[in-house]
């Protein structure tokens, strides 16, 4: 007797894991656009939006992707002016890795502008198509400096400084920037601007002479930069998209897969809505380094 319900307790038992495994999948593939038993190729679409501030959370899709075996290639539609130059070099590197080290071809499709760090960023991609109309290009580097030292003087403030060495508070946006420390920023400037044009020339395959003439800040459309090889095709995201199935021998049916809503937070609501009511509201008094178009 003790044994026939020894094995219904057995039986039960087992039950009552796979049970839980299962629930436990579930619960894991629910923060996935994933559906059970679809194995279908498709094509990945990972926006690139917005100024350039930060490449975390957006690398951390792009390598979702890239590791996914479903996915055949991956579409970047890029809408962004720039932004800061380190987030941009990053998302360079993480699109260059994907082109260099899978198998997955990655293409980019620009839309309204597509300049500066979200030029920078195209660059890493198999293939760019642009819109005739797009805005891209600007191939630059901008550092802006607020002054509030003749503000200051008429309400009767000032500011005294203690500080360790020359350099140390300039960019201060309490007293105008001397000579040394302007050629100072000018070096920091010259050398990061370098590094961006030596990326466009070695990945568009663009001579030092012509890249003068191109890396002098100047926006570009679609077709002017067709011409002038920084991108590759003069193109819609319908047109970009189709390529795209045809170099990752899928049909151009097949289907789209975009990143997952991202979970908000009541804090990351409130922070979006104050922000949109008061613009820059959680900028630092800070320098910022930027690849971006300066409008």
């Amino acid at each position: 007797m003790d044994n026939k319900y020894k094995r219904k307790n057995r039986i039960y038992g087992v039950v009552f894991i796979a049970v839980l495994v299962l629930l436990l999948v579930i619960v894991s593939r629910s923060d996935t656009d994933e559906k059970w038993f679809d194995y279908q190729k498709r094509i990945a679409v990972l926006p690139l939006e917005g100024e350039i501030m930060s490449s975390r959370g957006w690398i951390e899709q792009l390598g979702k992707f890239a590791d996914n075996k479903r996915i055949a290639g991956i579409l970047i539609p890029i809408n962004s002016p720039g932004g800061l130059v380190a987030p941009s070099q990053e998302i360079y590197e993480a699109i260059r890795l994907v082109r260099d080290e899978t198998t997955k071809p990655i293409f980019v499709s620009m839309g309204s502008v597509a300049a500066s760090g979200g030029y920078y960023a195209a660059v890493g991609a198999d293939s760019i198509f642009a819109n005739a109309g797009s805005l891209t290009g600007s191939i630059g580097v901008v550092m802006q400096f607020p002054i509030y030292s003749d503000l200051m003087e008429k309400v009767g403030i000032g500011m005294r400084v203690v500080k360790s060495q020359e350099f140390k508070d300039a960019g201060s946006p309490y007293r105008e920037m001397t000579e040394d420390e302007r050629s100072y920023f000018k070096d920091i400037i010259d050398d990061v601007y370098t590094q961006f044009v030596g990326v466009v020339s070695h990945e568009r395959g663009i001579d030092e002479i012509n890249m003068r003439s191109l890396g002098n800040g100047r926006v570009f459309t679609g077709r002017q930069a067709e011409e002038y090889g920084l991108v590759d095709a003069v193109g819609t995201f319908e047109e970009a998209r189709k390529a795209l199935c045809q170099v990752a021998g899928i049909s151009i049916n097949s289907t789209l897969q975009y990143p997952p809503e991202p979970r908000r937070s009541w804090w990351t609501r409130f922070a979006e809505d104050v922000g949109a009511a008061i613009p820059d509201w959680e900028a630092r008094q800070s320098i910022k380094l930027q690849y971006r178009i300066p409008y």
